[in-house]
C-alpha cells in the first residue's frame, strides 16, 4: 500500500517506490476530498510533474506536508493513473481511476462506437447499462441517449458518478447501486429502449471463456432480451462459434491492430449488418466489413506475389472472400490466414484492413537453408510471424545468422497443405514503398 511503503521508508530510510492505492484502500472520506475542489488544484499541478516511480518518496514527502498519508498516496496514485489513461480516454485529465478498472476499461473510441450504433438503431428511449464501472461506456451512451447505469461496487459507483459530473453529464444519467439481475427477478428492471452489458470474464479469480460461465450467464441475458429486445453484450474475442446464438449477429472490433473485443448484437441493434461483420479503427475512423462467409479463391504462393496479413478482427469475422475481391488476391491455403496476388493494389484500399510485405524466397522448413539465405542477403534484422506452423518464431531468434548493419526482412512460418514452409519477404508500407 502507498501509505504504508512511505512510512516504511521512515522507519528504514528506503528508497523503494510505492505501489498504486488500490479501490478497497479507498475511504469514503478520502474519496469525498479526490472528487473535490481542493484536490481539482492539487491534481492539475501534478499533471504537469514528472510523477515516475523515481519521484515517489519526494512527492509523497510533499504532499504529506499538507494531506494526511491516505490523501497524498490517493493523489499521487491519481495523478499517475490519469497519465496512464491518456491513451484510452481523450479527457484523462478530468476523469477519476481506479487501476484495476482503468486495465478493464473499454477505450473511449470503441465505447463511442458502440454507443452511436445503439442510438442508431435502438427504439426511441433510455439506454440501461448494466455494470458501469467506473463509467467509460456510460459516458459515451449519455451522449447520445438518457442512461440508466447499475453499480453493485459502490466505490466505482461513486467514480462513475464524479467522471459523469467532469464532464457535465451527470443530469442524463440515473445511476442505481444495485445487481440489475435481482431487478430482473423480481420484475423491477426499468423499461428501457435498449440495454448493454459487459458480463464478467474472471470468476472466483480465474478467467472463464465460455458464454455460459461468464457472469451473468448467456441464459440470464436471453431473459433480459425477453424483455428488452434490443440488447447488445460483450464478450470476449475469442468466443467459440457454437456458443454464439442464432437469432443475433457478432461483431470483431479492432482498436490499434489488436482484435480487442466481441460484441452480441440482438433484436434491432442487429442493425444493417450480416451475421457476422468486423470494425477496423485507423486511430481516426472506423472501416467496417461484413462477412458473406463465401469461400474464398484458392490459388499458387510464388516469389515476388504480395502477401497480405489481414487485421485479427478481419480474421475472426471471418471476411475472406471480400478481402480476396478487394485485394484482387486469394489464399494459398483455404485453412492459412494470409492473402497472396501477384501486383499490390492501392494504399487506401489495403490500409488499415490489412499489412503487406512482397515475398523474396519461399524456403523449405529448415533452419541451416533459412540461415544460409540470411547470410548471403545480408540480413541485418529480422521480423518473425507464424500462422499454421508450430514453431514458436522467438525461440529462434538467438539461432539466427543475421549481419550487423544488414538490411531488415520479414520470416513467416507457414505451411501449405502438410508441407511447411518458410517465406522470406519485404514489408510493404504506404505508397508501396519496400521498407527496411
Amino acid at each position: 500500500m502507498a501509505v504504508d511503503l512511505f512510512q516504511s521508508y521512515n522507519r528504514h530510510m528506503s528508497t523503494q517506490a510505492v505501489n498504486t492505492v488500490t479501490e478497497t484502500e479507498l475511504t469514503p472520506d478520502t474519496l469525498g476530498y479526490l472528487f473535490g475542489e481542493d484536490a481539482a488544484e492539487e491534481l492539475a499541478a501534478l499533471a504537469h510533474r514528472d510523477v515516475d516511480a523515481a519521484q515517489t518518496v519526494p512527492l509523497l514527502a510533499e504532499l504529506r506536508r499538507r494531506h494526511p498519508p491516505e490523501i497524498a498516496g490517493a493523489l499521487l496514485t491519481q495523478a499517475r493513473l490519469r497519465r496512464r489513461a491518456q491513451d484510452k480516454f481523450p479527457s484523462a485529465h478530468r476523469l477519476f481511476f481506479t487501476a484495476e478498472a482503468l486495465e478493464q476499461a473499454t477505450a473511449h473510441a470503441i465505447a463511442d462506437m458502440r454507443a452511436a450504433w445503439i442510438d442508431r438503431f435502438a427504439p426511441l428511449g433510455p439506454v440501461l447499462d448494466l455494470g458501469c464501472g467506473i463509467g467509460g461506456d456510460t459516458l459515451a451512451l449519455a451522449r447520445y441517449r438518457p442512461v440508466i447505469a447499475y453499480e453493485t461496487s459502490p466505490t466505482r459507483l461513486r467514480f462513475a458518478q464524479a467522471n459523469a459530473a467532469a464532464l457535465g453529464l451527470a443530469d442524463r444519467i440515473e445511476f442505481r447501486l444495485t445487481d440489475w439481475t435481482a431487478d430482473l427477478a423480481n420484475g423491477q428492471l426499468p423499461n428501457a429502449a435498449a440495454a448493454f452489458a459487459d458480463p464478467a470474464r474472471r470468476v472466483d479469480g480465474r478467467r472463464v471463456f465460455s458464454l455460459h460461465q461468464m457472469q451473468p450467464p448467456l441464459a440470464l441475458l436471453r431473459q433480459l432480451q425477453a424483455q428488452i429486445p434490443a440488447l447488445g453484450v460483450k464478450v470476449a474475442p475469442g468466443v467459440e462459434d457454437e456458443e454464439i446464438p442464432a437469432e443475433c449477429n457478432v461483431l470483431f472490433v479492432s482498436h490499434e491492430r489488436t482484435c480487442k473485443e466481441g460484441v452480441l448484437w440482438f433484436g434491432p441493434l442487429r442493425g444493417d449488418a450480416l451475421s457476422r461483420w468486423a470494425l477496423v479503427h485507423d486511430g481516426s475512423v472506423w472501416h467496417r466489413l461484413d462477412a458473406s462467409l463465401t469461400p474464398p479463391p484458392v490459388g499458387s504462393l510464388s516469389v515476388g506475389h504480395i502477401l497480405y496479413e489481414p487485421d485479427p478482427a478481419l480474421i475472426r469475422a471471418g471476411c475472406f472472400a471480400e478481402l480476396c475481391e478487394r485485394f484482387d488476391a486469394h489464399l494459398f491455403d483455404s485453412q492459412i490466414a494470409y492473402l497472396v496476388a501477384e501486383r499490390p493494389v492501392a494504399d487506401d484500399v489495403v490500409f488499415p484492413l490489412a499489412q503487406r510485405f512482397q515475398i523474396e524466397e519461399i524456403l523449405p522448413n529448415s533452419l541451416k537453408a533459412l540461415n544460409r539465405r540470411l547470410k548471403t542477403l545480408g540480413i541485418g534484422s529480422v521480423e518473425l510471424k507464424k500462422r499454421g506452423s508450430p514453431i514458436e518464431p522467438e525461440s529462434l531468434r538467438p539461432r539466427l545468422t543475421l549481419t550487423p548493419g544488414g538490411r531488415d526482412a520479414v520470416v513467416i512460418f507457414t505451411r501449405r497443405g502438410d508441407e511447411r514452409l518458410t517465406v522470406l519477404a519485404r514489408r510493404v508500407g504506404m505508397g508501396g514503398l519496400v521498407t527496411g
